[in-house]
């Protein structure tokens, strides 16, 4: 079926102050003690007359903003009303794995999952979405995601705007494309900006300091976003809560899954507006909405183009009127604690939608655990992108700190805490990790390309935390296993609580490197001095019971 382009490219950016007709939509905010997310199909009017299938989470598109504090434990409960599969992937949370959503979890039809995890993260913007193994990016276009905001008292003591709706919104971009029928066409690019699904929208802030949180929720589309009127303005906060000080800029670069929140210093404009923009003119051909003629089509490729309209009115009676010179001091793991460095390389070729891209020459196996990391080590990740497109990076369970890009520093508003991190055609960028949260057993986490288009073509692979000093099991009967010395320069001696049939090692790639019979005992030797140094799993089975632990090969 022929899609409709609702405004022409041109038309759009020529004629954007009459159309801009359509106020904001602000999703609802939540402070409740239990939330409760009803994932199902409904019917919405992006447009007067036009009915377009959607899925919602407890809306029509898109989901309530969840108000969460730190210290507190989160009570959530996710209905899947819909007729497949899916889950909830709390983005840019510490949570523990059993609950972090990723494809491992499966929310069947009409089932309910009830999650509980204690907030660790310090104040900030996050979301959530579906995570579904090959069907995130479709669940994702139908709407199913929305917006988290952490609050704490170190964000709570500055003079900042927080008065959701009034000084304080969330502001997620998106690009769709419409069949002449009204319903999505599914793929990378859209040509009909939406802002919190609203088309052409306009909304209305008072003449003072606000506070905007941005979020790229596009499948594939990278924004670069500025003002109509040249103005610089100071980014507060990244991906994982506030920078140690305001970053000016008049550039903001947002690929896939990345947040940061800014203000704008409106005082003194009342009756005035302006335009919030992305100027894809200047993207380089390397990323997804530029102009490259290779890539698929949207009018909106390689052209700046309005995304919201502001218009200023009165001041509210307590406004912010400046904007702090500190915010919170971040503090970044010690460099001296780096315990080794991991190389990720991104290879393959194709397009923003389809193509076949591979992670250190791998795709996702769910089956394949292909990182094993010490519980509290502190890591480097180099990624490096030899691939013939643009790709956004994204780790689950926590956040890093850049520390360089192409061996420079990065830019001022990218050295917070992260957990998406753009990395261009020929670039390198090195993070740095600290692990502080073991993985459950049998619940891994992943890092992946947020382009969802990459992210379900199976580019994505996953990890897992081990403490290399305990046996895997938590409760006080589960199987388990003891390894000492650790770590040991060849044999290592075990001891299990049942009776073991068969071992086997594996590397941090998820491949069995030794493999030997258990000779039917609950203790005895196992020789690694065959094996490189480094990290391994040590896995025991009997026709029952399983158990795991982390060896060190020195």
């Amino acid at each position: 079926m022929k899609p409709i382009t609702l405004l022409t490219a041109s038309l759009f950016a020529l004629t954007a102050s009459a159309q801009f007709n359509n106020p904001l939509s602000i999703p609802p905010a939540l402070d409740v003690d239990t939330f409760d997310l009803v994932v199902d199909e409904h019917v919405h009017q992006f447009y007067p007359g036009v009915s377009t299938p959607t899925y919602g989470a407890s809306a029509e598109y898109l989901g309530p903003t969840l108000i969460l504090h730190k210290g507190d434990t989160a009570h959530i409960r996710v209905h899947n009303d819909l007729a497949q599969v899916t889950s909830m992937h709390w983005h840019g949370l510490r949570v523990p794995s059993e609950f972090d959503g990723g494809p491992q979890r499966e929310v069947l039809p009409g089932e309910v999952w009830n999650v509980k995890y204690q907030v660790k993260n310090q104040a900030g913007t996050y979301w959530y979405h579906p995570h579904p193994h090959e069907l995130t990016a479709e669940q994702a276009t139908f709407g199913v995601a929305g917006f988290i905001i952490v609050q704490d008292a170190d964000e709570a003591a500055l003079d900042l705007p927080r008065t959701y709706g009034v000084d304080d919104f969330p502001i997620v971009v998106q690009d769709r494309r419409f069949n002449t029928d009204g319903s999505f066409v599914f793929g990378p690019f859209g040509d009909s900006v939406l802002v919190n699904g609203t088309p052409r929208p306009y909304v209305d802030l008072p003449a003072q300091v606000v506070r905007l949180r941005l979020l790229n929720g596009s499948n594939s589309r990278i924004y670069n976003l500025g003002f109509d009127d040249g103005r610089s303005f100071p980014v507060i906060a990244g991906d994982g809560g506030l920078l140690s000080v305001p970053a000016s800029t008049d550039r903001l670069l947002l690929s896939n899954g990345e947040r940061d929140e800014i203000l704008l210093d409106l005082s003194g404009m009342e009756g005035d507006s302006l335009l919030l923009m992305s100027f894809g003119s200047e993207l380089p051909a390397s990323m997804p909405g530029s102009s490259f003629i290779l890539w698929e089509s949207s009018a909106l490729n390689g052209i700046d183009f309005p995304v919201l309209r502001i218009r200023v009115g009165a001041p509210t009676a307590t406004p912010v009127t400046s904007i702090p010179a500190t915010l919170v001091p971040t503090t970044p793991p010690h460099l001296g604690d780096v315990s080794r460095t991991r190389y990720k390389s991104f290879s393959g070729t194709g397009m923003a939608g389809m193509g076949m891209f591979y992670i250190n020459g791998l795709q996702f196996n769910m089956d394949v655990v292909n990182d094993t990391v010490a519980l509290g080590a502190t890591e480097i990740w180099r990624v490096e992108n030899a691939s013939d497109i643009a790709h956004p990076f994204h780790i689950h369970g926590g956040s890093f700190y850049i520390l360089d890009r192409n061996d420079m520093p990065p830019p001022a508003w990218e050295q917070g805490p992260k957990d998406v991190v753009l990395v261009d055609m020929a670039d390198h960028v090195r993070l740095l990790m600290k692990f502080d949260d073991l993985t459950d057993e049998g619940w891994p986490l992943m890092y992946h390309c947020h382009n969802l288009m990459h992210e379900d073509n199976m580019m994505m692979l996953q990890y897992i935390v081990l403490d290399a000093n305990m046996a895997v099991g938590d409760a006080a009967d589960a199987p388990s296993i003891s390894v000492y010395p650790s770590p040991s320069a060849g044999q290592v001696t075990y001891r299990s609580t049942f009776t073991v049939s068969e071992i086997f090692v594996m590397d941090q790639l998820g491949r069995i490197v030794l493999r030997r019979a258990g000779l039917s005992r609950t203790s005895g030797e196992v020789d690694l001095q065959d094996l490189p140094m480094g990290t391994y799993v040590l896995v025991m089975r009997s026709r029952t019971q399983q158990a795991r632990a982390v060896i060190m090969r020195e």
